[in-house]
């Protein structure tokens, strides 16, 4: 972890995380959420709000890695009378 890395995780991004490490840490704090049903609301409300921070970096993931892998998606099929009219006339 380069000094940037460190500079960056220190300020709460979690990209210079490894899938592994971020799907680790995203498990404890899950379980920490769960688990808490004498806490507060508003510690709860930020555990649940962690969550999707979380969920929102995998998913900007698995995004990227899908535009990787299929850097020319198919055209979008028309049908012969527009998008979403039937063809039986």
């Amino acid at each position: 972890m380069g000094i940037f890395d460190s500079i960056t995780r220190g300020l709460g991004s979690l990209r210079p995380l490894s899938d592994k490490e971020l799907e680790d840490e995203r498990e404890a704090l899950r379980q920490r959420y769960v688990s808490s049903g004498d806490v507060t609301v508003t510690e709860a409300d930020k555990l649940y709000d962690e969550l999707h921070r979380y969920d929102e970096e995998i998913r900007r993931r698995a995004n990227k890695a899908y535009a990787r892998e299929n850097p020319n998606p198919p055209e979008p099929r028309h049908r012969e009378h527009g998008w979403y009219l039937p063809n039986d006339d």
